[in-house]
């Protein structure tokens, strides 16, 4: 993410998270990751994944294109080590920040990022700045959820916990692409079984390894215990042999450079 959309309070959260995010989702989250990968279609030029976390993406871009400088980027000190900790070839380098890199760059890749981001319009705008004229951007992130999906009532149960709205801000930011210097060339979701032992731990995934690590530091631990109270006796999991499961859909954007805006548009 760009210095504009670093978040002090969630960089905190999701740093005290790190090593519980990548042994508890990187598994749950790589269907997702792999097939945003594949939707992938960089331009020439070196690559940057922004907001690497534990270094999935990173890793997985750099052996996709060995011949490609890949540079990942997170504002967490803690990712980054846990990065830097694998293995990895010497084309790919690991570094702590939010800007990207000089252009041109061949592509961005980004997963899991843009919902955390307070503002949005600048991140995007920079990254496009930094965008080769065939360069790719790929987005994945969470939108809001269906209703009978277990993340819907995850969302109901943390909105009526807090008392505070939850604005749509997904199609207004589909809307503005075009003054922000990019083109949507793809729009598709990404749906996959994500399995949990029982909801309890479910619930303790999503709360001290994962973004309602965010929520408990913003609203307060009063406010947790309503949502999990809230939650666990409406959680919307399905109890199969494999476990108590849903499937939750993520959004993937493949965006391209717009077109030059005349002056003053």
């Amino acid at each position: 993410m760009s210095a504009q959309g670093a978040d002090p309070l969630v960089v905190a959260a999701w740093s005290d998270v790190a090593g519980g995010y990548a042994s508890g989702w990187t598994e749950r989250f790589l269907p997702f990751v792999s097939d945003a990968l594949a939707a992938f279609a960089p331009g020439p030029g070196p690559l940057w994944v922004a907001g690497c976390g534990p270094g999935l993406e990173a890793r997985a871009l750099a052996a996709r294109w060995p011949e490609r400088s890949v540079l990942a980027s997170d504002p967490s000190a803690e990712m980054i080590a846990l990065a830097e900790a694998e293995a990895c070839p010497p084309t790919l380098r690991f570094e702590l920040g939010t800007e990207p890199p000089a252009g041109p760059l061949g592509g961005i890749f980004s997963s899991f990022v843009l919902q955390l981001l307070p503002r949005r319009d600048s991140t995007l705008q920079a990254w496009a700045a930094n965008l080769g004229p065939t360069g790719q951007i790929a987005l994945v992130f969470w939108p809001r959820q269906d209703d009978s999906d277990a993340w819907g009532h995850l969302g109901r149960a943390l909105q009526s916990a807090s008392g505070e709205a939850r604005p749509d801000w997904e199609e207004p930011l589909r809307g503005r692409l075009p003054r922000l210097g990019l083109r949507l060339l793809d729009a598709r979701d990404l749906v996959h079984e994500i399995a949990y032992p029982s909801p309890v731990e479910a619930w303790r995934l999503l709360v001290e390894a994962c973004s309602v690590q965010v929520f408990v530091r913003r609203c307060g631990p009063a406010a947790a215990a309503r949502a999990r109270a809230l939650w666990l006796a409406d959680h919307g999991l399905r109890e199969t042999p494999r476990g108590f499961v849903h499937s939750p859909r993520a959004r993937l954007w493949i965006l391209g450079r717009a077109e030059a805006l005349p002056p003053g548009s």
